[in-house]
């Protein structure tokens, strides 16, 4: 159930959201619910659902399980799969857009290039990609953290003489069928379409520079009878939503400050490990990961394994490698032919709002100001830059949890500084630059003690310098009840 709010308060308020993923589609529900009449969300691409529009890969599915990942006020009932795959969420976002009254609000295929914020009327100036420009009383960046695809820099990447694409960008039209295919990374999306083309691959080279640690995926297929169970029981969907989401914060402790709660999860992915691999002893030891469990993403799998198995399958350890115009050659100079070259590599995490340029008061821009460390108060607000609000920000992300859920709290926040400021007939609420700053102070102390700065590995969670700007350092509920309301002492109001 959405939060009742009074609906006059908001109804003479303009507001901008910028993505057509969780975060963007859920704001717009939430403030249509809260009566903004004046709302428009910008979406770059043809469709609403953020990654789970552009990431079309084989195999693409979510790895946090369905009922967590959806919204509480609109439990998703027709899922597939346990862990439910790119089709489905994106046609749940799809329902949620029509059903929800957001349809009429959606500009698709438009980017948003610039936002200027104007003090003396208090409002954004948003130029957009098809020539248009207007003002918006409110600019809301829902842009994620995965959105934008990272390509290496590796020696003579430009010298290749094949197709490459990125799994992000799948070239549907490439047909792999007897391909030799290098693979270039072992994460989150390499785990899942690495299986898939195997089946179709000549031969399939997967360049590692860190083994991934992998846990048994307890996924399996929702029968109709189920999917109707769901729909006349919600309590059967609450329980399960409960149920992973204690299990999620529990393990959050052991991400942060307690890392002995990780240990039982790390012994059961070496058990999977050893039980899968044992027969293979030179597999295994590329396949075991040499820092924490827990320092980069844990990846759910059932089919990794297994691949890493097949004879036309070659796991290569080691430094990036240097690309030739037929080929890679690996850290111990062998060059390996390839037809196809397909970047795993993941995202840009630091582009939070690239390539929109912001501007908030005495004109300075955003990303100048980040400096290359992304920072927003509780991952929504930053300092200078009024009526401007994040989803999914910096230090919103974790290791343990489901995004849609941090969404909801960032909701609350936005929706309650909000009516503050109709309310009160202000201008313009900013954040105090002493707040932003006892907000760095305080993740950079918590920060110190997890696992993604202490686990021994490299990672997008942390910057090269060391500073942890995507994870959340602590639990969920905390973060809920920190994300209520505002506290009013930490923003400056203006009539």
């Amino acid at each position: 159930m959405i939060p009742e709010t009074n609906a006059k308060t908001y109804k003479a308020v303009s507001v901008a959201i910028v993505g057509g993923g969780f975060g963007g589609v859920g704001a717009a529900i939430r403030l249509l619910k809260a009566g903004v009449k004046d709302l428009t969300v910008f979406e770059r691409s043809g469709g609403v659902g953020g990654v789970w529009h552009a990431n079309t890969y084989p195999g693409a599915a979510c790895d946090v399980p369905s009922h967590l990942y959806s919204f509480s006020f609109a439990p998703g009932t027709e899922w597939s799969r346990r862990y439910a795959p790119q089709a489905d969420i994106e046609r749940y976002l799809n329902t949620l857009v029509d059903d929800f009254g957001v349809r009429p609000h959606l500009r698709c295929n438009t980017s948003v290039e610039s936002a200027e914020f104007d003090a003396e009327v208090g409002a954004w100036h948003v130029r957009t990609s098809d020539g248009e420009s207007r003002n918006f009383d409110l600019l809301i960046a829902a842009c994620g953290q995965l959105s934008n695809p990272a390509i290496p820099e590796l020696e003579g990447i430009d010298a290749f003489e094949g197709p490459t694409f990125h799994s992000a960008n799948w070239d549907h039209d490439c047909d792999l069928t007897g391909k030799r295919i290098a693979v270039v990374g072992t994460g989150a999306s390499a785990i899942q379409f690495v299986p898939e083309i195997a089946k179709q691959a000549g031969q399939l080279d997967i360049y590692q520079r860190s083994a991934p640690w992998i846990m048994h995926k307890f996924d399996r297929e929702y029968p109709e009878w189920e999917k109707r169970l769901f729909r006349k029981v919600p309590a059967r969907v609450g329980l399960s939503r409960r149920f992973f989401f204690s299990v999620f914060e529990i393990l959050t402790y052991g991400f942060t400050n307690r890392h002995w709660v990780l240990k039982p999860m790390a012994k059961l992915s070496n058990a999977y490990r050893r039980k899968e691999l044992g027969e293979y002893p030179k597999l295994l030891a590329k396949a075991t990961p040499d820092y924490q469990i827990g320092c980069k993403r844990a990846l759910f799998t059932n089919d990794w394994y297994p691949t890493l198995k097949r004879d036309n399958v070659e796991l290569v350890h080691g430094q990036a490698p240097r690309v030739t115009a037929t080929g890679l050659v690996d850290a111990e100079g062998v060059e390996r032919p390839a037809d196809v070259i397909i970047w795993g590599t993941g995202f840009q995490p630091l582009d939070f709002v690239a390539p929109m340029e912001i501007r908030g008061l005495e004109g300075r821009e955003l990303s100048e100001v980040w400096n290359g460390r992304p920072e927003a108060y509780l991952g929504t607000t930053v300092a200078g830059f009024p009526n401007f609000f994040m989803m999914y920000g910096p230090n919103t992300n974790h290791g343990s949890g489901s995004v849609p859920y941090s969404n909801e709290c960032q909701y609350n926040y936005i929706l309650d500084a909000v009516e503050r400021l109709c309310a009160g007939g202000y201008r313009y609420l900013d954040l105090e630059a002493d707040a932003l700053k006892r907000w760095r102070t305080e993740m950079a102390e918590r920060s110190a003690e997890t696992v993604w700065t202490q686990g021994g590995c490299n990672s997008w969670y942390v910057t090269d310098s060391g500073v942890n700007t995507n994870n959340w350092p602590g639990p969920w509920l905390e973060y809920k009840r920190r994300t209520q309301q505002i506290d009013v002492s930490d923003y400056r109001f203006v009539k």
